[in-house]
């Protein structure tokens, strides 16, 4: 006899499905079919697709900025932190990230989520950098530039690996903490020199 699947079951291959086909196959008949599936059963847990998409969302909000904090939070420094950040923003793939952000194009729920996450996300890597003794307005700039990066990065469907990932996460690491030496970094200035004077290669 087969398992009956879950609301869990169907919110976790609604966000695999995402991530290979896009928003239009979040529909239940779509997701029943690759499932092998009558439609009642995606009835049985949810009132109607919107309650479902709905669902889908906030477990997206969940396993994409949640998640990922609660297990950066348990790294000592803020340095450690900030690497731990970095290298999954640059060393993991960005399809699911990609297709939410095509969906919250028309989706007004997904937008919102979108909204959110980008604020939480943001204000996350502020907080690291201004316990690290970066003054507020500083820091505020440095992370709005790390964030821009990691989205440039994202719809590039760029993923670091090995010495290239080790070298940009190091930059950055620079970057966001002023300049100071870090392991692997390539340019090696002055931590004091103004960047407007940085040796361009």
């Amino acid at each position: 006899m087969a398992r009956r699947l879950t609301e869990q079951d169907w919110v976790d291959f609604a966000l695999t499905t995402l991530a290979h086909d896009g928003f239009d196959a979040l529909k239940a008949d779509v997701l029943a079919r690759k499932l092998g599936v009558s439609r009642g059963s995606f009835y049985w847990h949810f009132a109607d697709l919107r309650a479902f998409h709905a669902r889908v969302i906030e477990h997206w909000k969940q396993v994409a900025t949640e998640a990922i904090i609660a297990h950066i939070e348990r790294y000592e420094s803020h340095e450690a932190r900030l690497d731990a950040l970095l290298r999954r923003a640059f060393g993991d793939g960005a399809a699911l990230e990609i297709r939410m952000r095509a969906w919250a194009e028309s989706n007004t729920a997904a937008a919102r989520a979108l909204d959110d996450i980008d604020r939480r996300r943001r204000g996350y890597m502020e907080r690291l950098l201004r316990e690290a003794g970066i003054a507020p307005p500083l820091a505020a700039t440095r992370t709005q530039v790390l964030y821009w990066t990691y989205l440039g990065a994202a719809l590039s469907r760029s993923r670091l690996t090995g010495d290239r990932l080790d070298r940009t996460v190091a930059e950055l690491k620079r970057m966001a903490f002023g300049g100071r030496p870090a392991t692997l970094a390539v340019i090696e200035d002055s931590p004091r020199r103004p960047l407007s004077r940085r040796r361009r290669g």
